[in-house]
């Protein structure tokens, strides 16, 4: 610990003695890039040695040395360094979401199917209309009128369309923290399955969902493009599944007859998937899931193998990707907002915890499963984060304020989630039961 310590305090002078030589505006085509990423890849993975040391997961070291090193504090890290970085965040983004698809065997999730869909089935759903419900009665509390200002002179009708385009952001899971913490603990069994296909599927069922919200409340408020959205968003989702299913063809076909330098090909797969989502406004996540589905349910090539040839790649691909996340937090932006952020927080907590226990009984989880289970709700990141940047865009009268409020919620559980999966991870014995076996040499 005593020599992380050390080098973060290094690499921390190094960027800030750079940083005084550099431009606010530095592009990622320059050396801002370079400054950026090193100092990112290489102070996250001292800052996760350092929580580690303390029991705490890796991730949230990531995070909070992301938010510390970004613009809201010392601005190591500048809102344009942030803003540049998407490309690698993207790629970090499938290179994740390409390990969950081959870790989600549906042959051995067969079995807990009934558990995954009644878990997210009803927790899901059950944060929706209870936290669209407060946030629709809030005018009526007078304590919390000066923080709900967006909401004050909306009709029934404008109010409800808003309170439930909130809701179902608020309601967004995490396959992103469920998946790196799955790999930092090197967990295996029951509830790990079960914790990845609950949150996956979930996650997916919630873009449908956003885009009746954001069809429902673009007609409320007159803005006219419903049903385009309805129609992007569809071409969005499958768009992104039809291009990572010919991906996957191409991925088994290289495996089966090259079956060389895996690893770096599987990053040259995800740099692609991460430009083809900037230029066709697709999503990497979506199209490197299907891609690992495919090639762990649909072909004969070993996704244990893949995860193997990825392993050494996978810790600095999570540093960065969380780091980045940690740096797009904002306080300066929300900390007037803190009553209604805390406030909702704790109503989606409590209705996620509510549904899920509600959940578990009706899909028969056993009874081992059960205390810890609710600890997978709990995290948000990237999708959350997506559809709350997209709110503003799209309702320019009061999605500022929204946004705000909805990304002061994600920042909260991006902090609080992970320590109590990983504590879940740990308590139910599953942490470390992943056999470990050396990359294949030449791969």
């Amino acid at each position: 610990m005593a020599r992380a310590v050390f080098l973060l305090a290094l690499v921390v002078l190094l960027i800030a003695s750079a940083r005084s030589f550099l431009p606010e505006e530095t592009s990622l085509v320059g050396s801002g890039a370079a400054l950026a990423f090193g100092f990112v890849l290489l102070a996250a993975m001292q800052m996760g040695t350092i929580v580690s040391a303390v029991r705490l997961p890796k991730l949230t070291g990531y995070l909070v040395l992301g938010f510390l090193a970004g613009p809201s504090v010392f601005n190591f890290v500048s809102e344009r360094m942030v803003s540049d970085l998407k490309l690698v965040n993207n790629v970090a983004i499938g290179l994740i979401a390409l390990s969950a698809g081959t870790e989600l065997n549906l042959k051995r999730l067969r079995p807990r199917l009934r558990a995954v869909m009644a878990v997210g089935g009803v927790s899901v759903p059950a944060a929706i209309v209870i936290v669209a419900a407060v946030i629709f009665a809030l005018p009526y509390v007078p304590v919390m009128r000066p923080y709900i200002g967006f909401l004050l002179g909306m009709s029934n009708g404008e109010r409800a369309a808003v309170s439930l385009v909130m809701a179902v952001v608020v309601a967004c899971l995490s396959p992103m923290v469920v998946i790196a913490l799955i790999n930092e603990t090197a967990s295996a069994g029951p509830f790990s399955e079960t914790a990845l296909g609950v949150v996956v599927l979930a996650d997916l069922a919630i873009l449908f969902i956003f885009s009746g919200a954001n069809a429902l409340a673009s007609s409320v408020f007159g803005i006219g493009q419903g049903s385009a959205n309805i129609t992007d968003l569809l071409i969005h989702i499958f768009g992104s599944v039809g291009v990572g299913a010919v991906v996957g063809v191409i991925f088994v076909v290289y495996m089966k007859r090259i079956n060389r330098r895996v690893a770096l090909f599987a990053f040259a797969v995800c740099f692609v998937a991460a430009e083809a989502a900037t230029r066709l406004h697709l999503s990497p996540l979506l199209m490197c899931l299907t891609t690992g589905l495919l090639i762990e349910n649909l072909s004969d090539v070993e996704g244990d193998k893949l995860i193997r040839d990825m392993e050494p790649a996978r810790v600095p691909v999570f540093a960065v990707f969380f780091a980045v996340a940690g740096a797009g937090l904002h306080w300066k932006e929300f900390r007037d907002l803190i009553p209604l952020v805390v406030l909702l927080a704790a109503v989606r907590a409590a209705a996620l915890y509510v549904g899920c226990r509600l959940g578990m009984v009706v899909g028969n989880v056993e009874k081992e499963q059960r205390p810890f289970l609710p600890s997978i709700l709990v995290s948000q990141s990237g999708v959350a984060i997506g559809l709350a940047i997209l709110v503003k865009k799209q309702f320019p009268t009061w999605g500022d304020p929204v946004s705000t409020c909805l990304l002061g919620v994600v920042m909260i559980n991006e902090m609080v989630g992970p320590i109590l999966l990983r504590n879940a991870l740990v308590r139910s014995g599953e942490a470390g039961q992943r056999a470990v076996v050396p990359p294949s040499s030449g791969h």
